[in-house]
């Protein structure tokens, strides 16, 4: 706070100077608002928790997609091999029992696990594409149109996924066993 001198000049030496008020406090001064304060203080800590916790949840899905933009689609047979690979390593990472699956059991997994949001699912491309990478690479009848199409619909799948449609279906088959 600055103390204020009187003026030293000749012309100014008749001015009385004005008192200055004491500042007024930010800190509030009724109980209501340091409980609104600290209220708003605890819902931005637990938003940036959801946010950073959301973050690192869906690490998985930033990685995936990012192989996704690697994969050449000109050379069919690799490319479906890697996307092939790709999708095992998300299904086993959302659930370690899909380690053994594989053709329709994956596939089952993928179309349980798809929201709503994954509008072009081609099951039947889908179906020959993981039947094809069990055959030798000459043999390999998909194009590269197509590929492109199964790599565009992995990523909306790996995009908009929800292992909660899954649990609750492999729930409702446990009871009903």
């Amino acid at each position: 706070m600055t103390t204020h001198t009187p003026p030293s000049s000749y012309v100014l030496k008749g001015l009385i100077d004005i008192s200055v008020p004491n500042s007024i406090s930010w800190q509030p001064q009724t109980m209501g608002w340091k409980i609104l304060f600290f209220l708003l203080a605890a819902l931005t800590v637990f938003l940036i928790y959801r946010a950073v916790k959301h973050y690192h949840a869906n690490r998985y899905r930033r990685q995936a997609l990012q192989a996704l933009d690697v994969i050449n689609s000109e050379r069919p047979y690799q490319a479906i091999c890697e996307l092939f690979y790709l999708i095992k390593s998300v299904a086993i990472y959302l659930d370690p029992k899909n380690a053994s699956k594989s053709g329709d059991y994956l596939l089952l997994f993928l179309i349980s696990t798809k929201t709503n949001n994954c509008i072009h699912f081609h099951s039947v491309l889908t179906k020959r594409a993981f039947n094809e990478i069990w055959q030798p690479e000459a043999e390999c009848t998909l194009v590269p149109e197509q590929v492109l199409v199964l790599i565009n619909q992995f990523k909306d799948w790996i995009t908009h996924h929800s292992v909660v449609n899954n649990t609750q279906n492999n729930d409702g088959v446990k009871n009903h066993d």
